[in-house]
C-alpha cells in the first residue's frame, strides 16, 4: 500500500473544503459520512487537527495511538507516518486540519523568541531544555480556539484563496494555542524543527523513496526550503537530489529484477505507478530496458 502524502492528497479528497491553501500550508474543513479504516499517510508539514464531531483514532509508525474527540486538538509533527481510523457518530465526522510549512513555523518561533526576550529583559533568562516530543500529542483547546474555528467557515469560506491571509490566520492560530499556559507549543515546535534539521538528507530519501514523494516533499521533511535542500544536497553528493534518487531507485530495481520480479511489479515496488515512466528511467540509467535485464538474468540459468 502506498502512502498518501499530506496535505497534498487532501486537496482533491471528497468531503474536504479548502478554506485557504498554498502548497504545504493550508486550512481545511473535512466532513465524512463513512469511516475510513487503515489509511496510511505521511505528513510533510506540521499538522494540527481539531475535531468538531465524531472520533479520530491516529496510530503512528512507532505504535503510539491517540483518539481525539469533539473539542479536542491533536498535534502531529511533519515526517509522521499515520494510520487513521475515523469513527463516525450519527453517520458523520467533522474536523479542521491546519498544515503548516517550516517558513511559517520559523516566523512564529522568531516572534515568540522576541516576545520572551522583552519579557525577560532585566531579569534572569534561564534556558529551559526542549522537551522530548512524541510523534503525536494532544493539546488543550480553550474557548478562544473554539471561537477561532467556528468563525473560519462563516467568514472565509466564500473568499478567494489568499496566501497572505492564510499566513496571518495560521499565525493567529499558533498564538492562540501558545497563549494557553497548558500548551508549551513553542518548545514543542522548536524541538521538532531542530530534530528534523539534523536528519541526513540521503537517509531520509532512501527511507521514503517508495512513497512517490517529490523533492519538495523531502525538503519539507528535512526542515529546509526547496532551494536550500537542492543546494546542500548537490554540494554534498555531487548531483541534484532528483537525479540521485532516480539512480537509487534503479539500483534497487536491478536487484528486484535479478530476483525474479516482473517489470510491472518492480516499477510499483520502487515507487512508479506508470510503468512506461519506469522503463524510460531505467533505460536512461542502465542503457537497457528492464525486460532485457530480467531476461538476461534468467537466460543464464
Amino acid at each position: 500500500m502506498k502512502y498518501q502524502t499530506l496535505p497534498k492528497a487532501l486537496y482533491t479528497y471528497p468531503g474536504v473544503e479548502k478554506i485557504f491553501y498554498d502548497n504545504q500550508s493550508c486550512i481545511l474543513f473535512k466532513k465524512l459520512s463513512n469511516s475510513l479504516l487503515n489509511q496510511e499517510k505521511i505528513a510533510t508539514s506540521h499538522c494540527f487537527m481539531y475535531v468538531l464531531k465524531g472520533e479520530v483514532e491516529v496510530q503512528a509508525s512507532d505504535g503510539s495511538s491517540i483518539t481525539t474527540r469533539p473539542s479536542e486538538m491533536l498535534f502531529m509533527p511533519r515526517d509522521t507516518y499515520l494510520i487513521s481510523d475515523f469513527v463516525t457518530v450519527d453517520d458523520s465526522i467533522e474536523l479542521y486540519l491546519i498544515f503548516i510549512e517550516h517558513d511559517i513555523i520559523d516566523a512564529f518561533l522568531s516572534s515568540s523568541v522576541r516576545r520572551k526576550e522583552v519579557e525577560n529583559k532585566g531579569g534572569e533568562n534561564n534556558e529551559i531544555p526542549s522537551p522530548i516530543i512524541p510523534s503525536i500529542c494532544t493539546l488543550q483547546a480553550n474557548s478562544s480556539i473554539s471561537h477561532y474555528f467556528n468563525a473560519l467557515r462563516q467568514v472565509y469560506s466564500n473568499l478567494d484563496n489568499n496566501r497572505e491571509l492564510l499566513k496571518l490566520k495560521v499565525l493567529e492560530f499558533l498564538h492562540l494555542v501558545n497563549m494557553d499556559s497548558r500548551n508549551d507549543i513553542t518548545a514543542t515546535l522548536k524541538a521538532s524543527e531542530q530534530r528534523k534539521r539534523k536528519r541526513n538528507m540521503a537517509s531520509l530519501m532512501l527511507e521514503n523513496y517508495k512513497n512517490n514523494l517529490t523533492v519538495s516533499d523531502f525538503a519539507n521533511l528535512s526542515g529546509r526550503s526547496l532551494s536550500t535542500f537542492n543546494r546542500e544536497f548537490k554540494r554534498k553528493y555531487g548531483k541534484p537530489p532528483k537525479q540521485w534518487l532516480i539512480e537509487q531507485k534503479m539500483l534497487e530495481a536491478n536487484k528486484l529484477l535479478a530476483n525474479g520480479l516482473n517489470v510491472t511489479n518492480c516499477a510499483l515496488e520502487v515507487g512508479y505507478s506508470n510503468v512506461s515512466h519506469f522503463i524510460k528511467a531505467y533505460r536512461t540509467v542502465h542503457g537497457k530496458t528492464p525486460k532485457e535485464i530480467h531476461n538476461s538474468c534468467f537466460d543464464r540459468n
